[in-house]
């Protein structure tokens, strides 16, 4: 692969033989009659060229084309280019790296910009559907936010998220054989009461609520909240270091919508009255009614 950096725009050529019919090129270029002017292009190869400098010749894979004062354009590896001209193809290497990046940088934000309301409308399908993301987010933080109908049931989510566990115990008195089990286990039997966690259901789903599958995260924080102000970036007047950053961004936006995707899968898993009506064994009574109203509002299965 060839990229040429021409004034206006990047030159992608493929084929070395383009290069070598290119005008003013040469591949004997005396570096000690010759000043370097710019770095117009790079390649990467499986197979080697041959160094251009005349005094040099050394076959390599990846390189520089350059062009002198009085227009002569050759090829040469890194190594010899430092070699045979030091710091001015250092400086001119860096420059042309960065423009190169500066360029491919504000494409890539063209073409996110130009497919951008077609995405809008992917994230506001995932929101707005049935049963979609805003629902979801609604509904499981009624559960997690702790409210006091169903502390019971946050406690023992915030308890099941730190862990990563989906397991749902119970607590409850140990029998005589549990605490002969720990005695010998422990070399000394307990003292007072001893109580244990006895498994009652494996929860479906509960990693939609960890941190980073938090769906308000993903679609509005990350993804609308910054489209918001990405539709009012003006692309070609962007310094570098803007540039860069938002480019970054773009390259983590179809990655974000998947895991939010993959989140409201597990998320509606998670929110099944068979899934979550386990909880009713863990909870008070005086707080069962309120949580099987929550319950007869979840579909029965997804």
């Amino acid at each position: 692969m060839i990229v040429l950096n021409s004034t206006k725009e990047l030159i992608q050529v493929s084929n070395w033989t383009d290069i070598l019919n290119r005008p003013g090129f040469t591949q004997d270029l005396d570096p000690n009659s010759h000043t370097l002017s710019a770095i117009i292009g790079s390649y990467a190869f499986g197979d080697k060229v041959r160094c251009g400098l005349s005094n040099c010749h050394t076959p390599h894979n990846k390189g520089y084309i350059a062009v002198t004062t009085d227009g002569r354009e050759t090829n040469m590896g890194t190594m010899c280019g430092k070699s045979y001209f030091g710091v001015d193809f250092e400086t001119l290497t860096r420059k042309f790296d960065l423009d190169l990046q500066e360029k491919r940088d504000r494409d890539t934000l063209w073409a996110f910009r130009f497919n951008l309301e077609e995405f809008k409308q992917k994230i506001e399908i995932l929101r707005g559907q049935d049963f979609g993301a805003d629902w979801a987010y609604k509904t499981s933080h009624q559960l997690i936010e702790g409210s006091r109908e169903f502390s019971e049931v946050s406690r023992k989510l915030g308890s099941m998220i730190r862990t990563g566990s989906s397991r749902l115990s119970k607590e409850r008195m140990a029998t005589e054989a549990e605490i002969n089990s720990m005695e010998l286990s422990q070399g000394r039997r307990p003292f007072g009461p001893v109580y244990v966690d006895e498994p009652i259901a494996t929860i479906v789903g509960i990693e939609a609520l960890y941190k980073d599958n938090d769906l308000r995260e993903l679609l509005v924080i990350d993804l609308s909240e910054h489209i918001k102000a990405f539709e009012l970036l003006k692309i070609d007047e962007l310094l570098q270091s803007e540039l860069r950053r938002q480019a970054k961004w773009v390259g983590t936006v179809e990655a974000t919508f998947d895991r939010a995707t993959e989140s409201l899968v597990s998320c509606r898993k998670f929110l099944t009255a068979k899934n979550l009506e386990p909880f009713l064994q863990v909870i008070p009574d005086d707080a069962k009614p309120a949580f099987t109203r929550f319950l007869k509002q979840l579909p029965a299965t997804q």
